[in-house]
């Protein structure tokens, strides 16, 4: 039988070894990333926003000619 902690240390020893390989963004890079994703975040809200009251307002017209 396997030793399960053996495993984990083995995955454990190489992940920080690959952490260390990384390269990690400057705080400028890591603030401007931020500020593109909660434009696009904002930007999307609005599209959505907008889709769902146009949907709503076509299919209470729709409806109110149903009846």
């Amino acid at each position: 039988m396997k030793n399960p902690f053996r495993s984990i240390r083995i995955f454990t020893g190489e992940t920080i070894t690959e952490l260390k390989k990384s390269s990690w963004p400057s705080f400028a890079e890591l603030r401007e990333s931020t500020v593109v994703v909660l434009i696009a975040i904002a930007i999307m809200g609005i599209f959505i926003a907008v889709s769902d009251f146009s949907l709503a307002n076509v299919v209470n017209l729709f409806t109110s000619w149903m009846r």
